[in-house]
Formats: C-alpha cells, sequence, structure tokens
C-alpha cells in the first residue's frame, strides 16, 4: 500500500477508535454520547497529542457522517407531533428561535464583529438538539407527558426553523447581501419543506408497496439512499445546505412506521460507523489558541450565556399556559444546540468572512449547552420521576 494510503487509513482507524471510546465513557458518566466524540477527537488531534491532523480523507468522510447525522434526526422527527399543544409548541419554538437569534445577531454587532459573523452568531444560537432532551425525557418517562409533548414538538419546529436559517445564511456570506438572491433562497428552502411534507403521505405508501416487491437486496434500504442522495443534491443545486437536503430525506421517510422502524435500525447501523468521524473531525479542528486570548474567552462566556438565557426565558414564558413548573421544564428541555448547533458552526469553516476563532467559540457553545441544559433538567425532573401523562 502506498504511503499516503497508509498513513490515510490510520488517520481513520485512530479518529474512529478514539471516538467510540469517547462514546462509551460519557455514555457511562451519563452525559451525551456525541459530546464525549468530540472531546476524544480534540484529544487526538494537534491542540493536544497530535496523532491526527484534518486530511482530505477525514473531511470526505466528514461529509458522509453528517448527512447520515441529519437523515437520522429527520427520520426521527414525526411533524404530527406538533399538532399535541399544537399552538402552545409553535409559540416556544417561533420565539425560542427569535429571541436568541436577534439577541445574538445584536450582541455579536455591538462586540465589533462584522455583519456576517453577526448573522452566524445569530443563527448558531437557533436551534435545539432533538436527541439530547429527548434522551432525558425518555429516561425519567416524561416523554407523553405535556411538557413533554411541548418539548418535542417545539425542537421539531426550531429544527426546521434553524436549518432554514442555515440555509440563508450563505445568502448572507457578504456584508450586503443581494436581497433578490436571499429571498430566492428563503422562499426556494420554504418550498422544498412544504413539498416534502405533502408528498410524505402520498408517495411514500405507494412507491415503499411498490419497491417491497423487487427481488434486490434490501430495496426499501436502497430506495433510501437514493431518496437520501438526490434530496442532498437537490438542496445544494437549490442553493442550500446539503445536509437540510438529507433531514428531509429522513422526514420525507417517516410516514409510515413500518418504513420507518427498520430504516432506523439501518441507517443506525451505518452512523454508528461514518457520523463519529464527523463528530471526531469537529473535535480535531477546535484550537486551544483560538480560545486562549482574553476577547475569545469573553465572546465563549457571552456566547453561551446568551445561548442559555435566551431559550430559558423565551421558550419557558411561551409554555407559561402549562404551569410555572411545566414551562421551567420547557424552557430548560430547549436548552442544548446539539448536533445542528454542532452543524451550524461547523459551517462557519465555509464563509471567508467569519473569524476562524468563532468556529472553536461555536462548537464549545454547543458542547457547554448540551452538558448544562441536560444537567438542570435531570436536577428538576429529580422530584417527579413518575410525572403524570397528558389527558
Amino acid at each position: 500500500m502506498p504511503q499516503s494510503g497508509l498513513q490515510g487509513l490510520f488517520s481513520l482507524f485512530v479518529v474512529f477508535a478514539a471516538a467510540k471510546v469517547g462514546e462509551e465513557i460519557f455514555e457511562r458518566l451519563g452525559q451525551p454520547p456525541l459530546i464525549g466524540q468530540i472531546v476524544f477527537g480534540f484529544l487526538v488531534g494537534p491542540a493536544v497529542l497530535g496523532w491526527v491532523t484534518p486530511s482530505s480523507t477525514l473531511d470526505f468522510m466528514s461529509e458522509i457522517g453528517v448527512i447520515f447525522l441529519l437523515f437520522e434526526t429527520g427520520l426521527d422527527t414525526q411533524p404530527e407531533e406538533i399538532l399535541h399543544h399544537g399552538v402552545t409548541s409553535f409559540m416556544v419554538a417561533l420565539i425560542g428561535v427569535l429571541t436568541p437569534l436577534l439577541v445574538g445577531w445584536w450582541f455579536a454587532l455591538a462586540a465589533g464583529e462584522n455583519a456576517v459573523t453577526a448573522r452566524f452568531v445569530g443563527t448558531l444560537l437557533v436551534a435545539t438538539s432533538i436527541g439530547i432532551t429527548a434522551k432525558i425525557l425518555e429516561d425519567f418517562g416524561a416523554t407523553h407527558t405535556s411538557f413533554g409533548r411541548v418539548i418535542l414538538g417545539a425542537a421539531v419546529l426550531d429544527d426546521i426553523l434553524g436549518l432554514l436559517a442555515l440555509s440563508a445564511l450563505s445568502s448572507f456570506s457578504s456584508a450586503h447581501p443581494h436581497i433578490v438572491n436571499l429571498l430566492l433562497t428563503l422562499g426556494f428552502a420554504i418550498a422544498f419543506f412544504l413539498l416534502v411534507l405533502l408528498l410524505r403521505h402520498a408517495a411514500v405508501p405507494r412507491v415503499s408497496g411498490r419497491i417491497g416487491r423487487l427481488r434486490s437486496r434490501a430495496p426499501i434500504w436502497s430506495m433510501a439512499l437514493v431518496v437520501l442522495l438526490a434530496f442532498s443534491v437537490m438542496s445544494a443545486e437549490i442553493g442550500m445546505a446539503a445536509i437540510i437536503g438529507a433531514f428531509l430525506a429522513g422526514v420525507f421517510l417517516s410516514e409510515r412506521e413500518e418504513i420507518a422502524v427498520p430504516l432506523r435500525q439501518q441507517a443506525g447501523a451505518v452512523s454508528s460507523f461514518v457520523v463519529p468521524f464527523f463528530l471526531a473531525t469537529i473535535g480535531l479542528r477546535v484550537s486551544i489558541h483560538a480560545l486562549s486570548s482574553p476577547r475569545s474567552l469573553y465572546l465563549l462566556a457571552a456566547i453561551t450565556g446568551i445561548a442559555i438565557v435566551t431559550k430559558l426565558v423565551a421558550c419557558g414564558l411561551s409554555a407559561l399556559p402549562l404551569g410555572r413548573r411545566s414551562a421551567l421544564l420547557v424552557g430548560l428541555g430547549m436548552i442544548p444546540r446539539g448536533e445542528v448547533g454542532i452543524v451550524v458552526a461547523a459551517e462557519s469553516l465555509r464563509i471567508a468572512a467569519i473569524p476562524q476563532s468563532f468556529y472553536s467559540i461555536g462548537i464549545t457553545m454547543a458542547v457547554l449547552t448540551s452538558l448544562i441544559g441536560p444537567m438542570l433538567l435531570r436536577l428538576f425532573l429529580r422530584p417527579e420521576r413518575r410525572p403524570v401523562p397528558a389527558a
């Protein structure tokens, strides 16, 4: 094997092994395993041990990993969840998106950052992690409580609005974006979302029945991969990130449980191999130097504080019709930025106008909120281990 090929294979081995060790350790500690994968990627990277450096091989595996990560998120997303306590979920999501977006945007401008960076900071603070909060609710048997349903419904809307904001971010990549291009991007993005949501009920049952009769191996999984790649390509073609198409492919195929259940198992098997490369590579690129200056530490502390307070206050106040305690739990449940925040932070590397330090700041903020939010939620859920299910 050529030396370059051997080096690439060694990098894959080290990064994957480190990610899996981190995942196991954080799982045992009761913390989000995706954080463990990022942390251990950071440890084997240039900032600490220096065993692995970023490379085109790792970048490619990372791209595949993030596509499957968003595909899995889509498969676990049921838009129908929003119908339970729909008005409350909608208000929690809408106000919980606009508040951190505007406050983060204003703060970055007030701190002297350029207009593009300010938009990025606002976008970074928007989304809530469905996966992390859902796992905590499940652990405490709170998934089907009134506040649990509101959190999950709002998190679904949060992800959709967050991905729409991400699709607009590329149109904001200059200090003076062309308003027509921005409106076209948003128009295409909204149309794409609506088309997928409308077609999923009509198309999936018909197509899956016919494909299920094919004699090729795993025809439903093959169809899912075709849909995943097609949606990713279409998303990129209309000016959005490919990962948005991957998310929508998952939502599209989640319509029927008899299809979604085996697809989740198969996607989970693939994701267990490729997603660690995305998460560990994220950690690999975090720079201690970028966070070592007093200004960077100030920005990190301020942005993390804004991320926590805006979600807690905005979402909590929006959920007050459920009662004070439930409103507090909703606010706490919406704090973790998790995988979507990490994806948005990674997009900063593609936009030249955003200083490199904001990549490390964004990743660290997503990690901190994904640790602090679940700890606080567990603390307040503990006295109520057996919540009363919603009627």
